[in-house]
């Protein structure tokens, strides 16, 4: 009787603990919804970085839900830092070339506005060149 309760007792705590792994957020696919990373750029000769994001993460650009007339909120799609200096509009990530890119991270609103301040209800794409 006292083996059974002890395997029972051992069975409970590997389950608690196995429950309270956080694992991996993708362990399917490998690939992080927020972040596009030169591995994969490198597939995208001809795209510029506006239609890498199109294509390997639309969601990115889903038009947001909140109102753009939060303080400093000029659209609704996210703003884009590129080196760490905000561009004006979304189009200019035509003129930068997907190769030349080493990462591109998406920050969601309520983390773009924790580290940038007011005006990111939409979120940031962080952009960092190789060079």
């Amino acid at each position: 009787m006292r083996s059974h309760r002890a395997v029972l007792i051992l069975l409970s705590l590997v389950l608690v603990v196995a429950a309270c792994y956080p694992g991996r957020a993708n362990s399917g696919s490998g690939v992080s919804p927020d972040l596009i990373g030169n591995w994969e750029l490198q597939e995208l000769a001809d795209y510029n970085a506006l239609d890498a994001i199109r294509r390997l993460r639309p969601a990115w650009l889903r038009v947001g839900t909140r109102p753009a007339i939060a303080v400093g909120q000029t659209s609704n799609y996210p703003r884009v830092h590129l080196n760490g200096v905000p561009l004006q509009t979304l189009s200019e990530l035509e003129q930068i070339d997907a190769r030349d890119v080493r990462e591109m991270r998406f920050l969601s609103g309520p983390d773009a506005s924790t580290r940038f301040g007011t005006g990111y209800v939409n979120g940031a794409i962080l952009i960092t060149l190789e060079r």
